[in-house]
């Protein structure tokens, strides 16, 4: 149990970072290694994690959308696999298979959350107005704490009681239809292709497709690593900035330096 009270903190603090600093800890990846360290299996749950970070690589909050909430995805997904005591493919199957449910699930419990803190925000603005300035910090933290608890209670609950009931679901799955977790296995396998998809429709666009050939190029015929193509890529990429930054104040320039065509008649008649 204590291990899930931490795990239960480990994701709150995840969604604080998420609506504050923004540090990267909502990321899969990062929010993973928390669970590692908990746990006590880190090289297990940053494997998870890389596999959903490569899942939902895509998924971002545009406009109104609110997306699957893969905070709580990846910790009870990562929790629960390193508990299952099984080898690496079946743990990432596994965590695959009860993360995207959690997302979904902790995603209707965002959407309730986001309306009903409506109310903290109108008596912060009327605690603001009366100069109660005390209040709206309360009203901001009560706040931050609903956000707080929609991932840390189901993530309680989930590798709480979930951890005593995962053992005889494994042994069950393992001896009784050894084809379900084969399943799990193959669709953990395809996720990755789905994240990187969802991605590529987003950098495929009438000017980001070169960038993606070019990484291609480095990566597979120049044989460059990763860490080499990132820099790379940061180049191009503040190279491609400074361009564009540079064409829209070119206009701007040209308009401040060109001297009117009367201005120049007035003057040939001066001379």
């Amino acid at each position: 149990m204590i291990q899930a009270l931490l795990l239960a903190v480990w994701a709150g603090l995840c969604t604080w970072d998420q609506y504050g600093p923004h540090l990267g800890f909502r990321k899969p990846l990062l929010a993973s290694v928390g669970v590692g360290i908990i746990l006590g299996n880190l090289p297990l749950a940053i494997m998870i994690g890389a596999t959903m970070e490569l899942m939902w690589l895509g998924v971002n909050n545009i406009g109104a959308y609110v997306p699957p909430d893969v905070i709580s995805g990846t910790i009870v997904g990562a929790s629960l696999g390193i508990m299952s005591g099984t080898d690496t493919a079946s743990a990432i199957a596994l965590a695959v298979a009860i993360g995207v449910p959690t997302a979904t699930l902790v995603q209707q419990l965002n959407i309730l959350v986001m309306t009903t803190n409506i109310t903290f925000l109108h008596g912060a603005d009327k605690a603001a107005e009366s100069g109660e300035f005390n209040s709206v910090d309360k009203y901001f933290w009560a706040a931050a704490c609903c956000f707080f608890l929609t991932r840390a209670i189901p993530v309680f609950i989930a590798t709480g009681i979930g951890s005593y009931v995962i053992e005889d679901i494994m042994a069950f799955l393992q001896n009784q239809v050894p084809w379900v977790l084969s399943g799990f296995s193959t669709a953990g396998g395809v996720m990755p292709a789905v994240g990187l998809a969802m991605l590529l429709t987003m950098m495929m666009k009438k000017d980001m497709w070169i960038f993606l050939v070019l990484g291609f190029v480095f990566a597979a015929y120049m044989s460059l690593p990763t860490v080499g193509v990132a820099l790379l890529a940061a180049a191009a990429a503040g190279v491609y900035d400074l361009i564009i930054e540079g064409q829209k104040k070119t206009p701007a320039i040209a308009a401040d330096t060109v001297t009117p065509a009367g201005d120049d008649d007035d003057e040939e008649y001066d001379l």
